[in-house]
């Protein structure tokens, strides 16, 4: 009497790359999302290296009077020119976003704080704004990384609306 072992129904390659096949799948996927329901939108990458303004403060380690330049030259980042050439990224604006009018001094000023989300790349930082097609800009000020196994799949963007009289206005689209 032999001991045969039992060969159970095959559930697909498990194999070494069967990991890789799972999360391209699933990249693949996001982009199909994103190509049926995204929005086009203009990535400006701000500049963290480079020459430094000339109203830069060393002490402050900030630009010292951005407001004032006319035109303005390095919008607030505390280098020339202070963004990068846009780069044109599909986004998907999961809901109009938050609306809230908050009283200030000098009057009322509207909060909107939509939800997003893109591709893994480019990598996209806070500090860097997007620019909707309607001349909208939006500032990115957080970012999360969703990950599959320690594979990113998406990155999901926590928006804020530019104020209108920012000098980030003023740079040409």
């Amino acid at each position: 009497m032999g001991h045969d072992l039992q060969i159970l129904p095959g559930t697909g390659n498990r194999g070494p790359h069967a990991k890789d096949r799972y999360f391209r799948e699933i990249r693949n996927r996001y982009k199909f999302l994103l190509d049926l329901g995204g929005e086009r939108v203009l990535l400006y990458k701000r500049k963290h290296t480079g020459t430094r303004c000339p109203n830069f403060d060393q002490v402050y380690k900030k630009d010292g009077n951005h407001e004032t330049e006319n035109p303005p030259i390095c919008f607030g980042t505390g280098y020339r020119g202070g963004y990068f050439k846009p780069i044109e990224i599909v986004v998907s604006l999961i809901s109009g976003g938050q609306e809230a009018a908050i009283i200030e001094e000098w009057g009322r000023r509207r909060v909107y704080t939509p939800r997003s989300w893109t591709l893994w790349e480019p990598t996209i930082t806070n500090g860097d704004f997007l620019v909707k097609r309607n001349g909208q800009r939006l500032w990115v000020v957080n970012t999360y990384q969703r990950k599959w196994k320690h594979y990113i799949t998406r990155v999901d963007l926590e928006l804020v609306e530019v104020e209108r009289n920012s000098p980030i206005y003023q740079i040409e689209i």
